[in-house]
């Protein structure tokens, strides 16, 4: 697996995850050479962690990493932590806040989170674009409470460099799949991939059929990313959706079969047009 690179990668996780579950591969040795730079694959690493794939301690900056997750735990609701270094700025922030009746400093920190990510994408993105990736975000974040049965173990980052934004929300809830087939509209849906695809097209909600209004969580999302660069994943159950290139539409996706997660994970890395196609 060398030929991977000395980074975390989503390629790298879903090589290292097949192998291990086959126990093809030690999977410490591999984690143990890589560093992280985005944020997406290390979330997605906690995931498989949670679900014993693969272990998050392996990784080299291990005490980082471990600090990390601790205040990252279901126990520390809305707890945010933040790092900078020469050339990026990240946050996280737990999304297991009560929506329904928010404590006041719960709402606080989340506002700063939202200040702080669009501080970090305005290094790389104009204003009015930044803002409606805060807003993306934010839609896909309420996702968790509404659709995850376990927001609890959400968690929401980003990373802002010159180059580019990311940001990411996941969570170890029931996934895509369950969460549709909680409604009569899709309870005979039994294709994890298709449930994918379906989750992020308009309409399609598992409360859609109460209210006509749900399923566009992800529309202004690929409407501030028409003008960008885009490099986008979403992931659950056993499936990935994919999407590279610029103004990344849901038309362009590629599904994959992956190892089997918990929950769901979508990564978003976008940057301006002019600075090249994505890599």
């Amino acid at each position: 697996m060398d030929e991977y690179g000395s980074e975390l990668t989503f390629d790298l996780l879903d090589e290292l995850a097949r192998a291990s579950v086959r126990g093809r591969v030690a999977a410490d040795e591999f984690l143990a050479s890589r560093h992280v730079g985005r944020v997406g694959p290390l979330l997605e690493l906690l995931l498989l962690d949670r679900d014993g794939k693969l272990p998050l301690r392996a990784l080299p900056d291990c005490q980082t990493i471990h600090t990390l997750t601790g205040a990252l735990s279901p126990a520390n609701n809305c707890r945010a932590i933040y790092g900078s270094s020469d050339t990026a700025t990240i946050g996280f922030i737990t999304a297991g806040r009560d929506t329904a009746t928010p404590e006041p400093d719960e709402e606080l920190r989340w506002l700063e989170f939202r200040q702080k990510a669009q501080r970090a994408a305005e290094l790389s993105l104009p204003k009015p674009i930044a803002q409606g990736l805060m807003g993306a975000m934010t839609e896909i974040e309420e996702n968790i409470h509404l659709h995850s049965g376990r927001p609890d173990t959400g968690i929401v980052a980003f990373r802002g460099s010159a180059e580019e934004f990311e940001f990411v929300v996941a969570d170890s809830g029931v996934g895509m799949l369950a969460s549709l087939r909680t409604s009569p509209d899709y309870a005979s849906l039994d294709d994890a991939g298709k449930a994918l695809r379906l989750a992020l097209q308009d309409g399609t909600s598992r409360l859609s059929h109460i209210e006509q209004n749900h399923g566009y969580g992800f529309r202004n999302l690929f409407r501030n990313l028409a003008s960008l660069n885009g490099e986008l994943r979403f992931r659950s159950d056993d499936q990935a959706v994919t999407i590279e290139g610029v103004g990344p539409e849901l038309v362009k996706s590629t599904l994959r079969q992956k190892t089997s997660m918990q929950g769901f994970a979508a990564s978003i890395v976008c940057r301006p047009h002019s600075t090249g196609q994505s890599n």
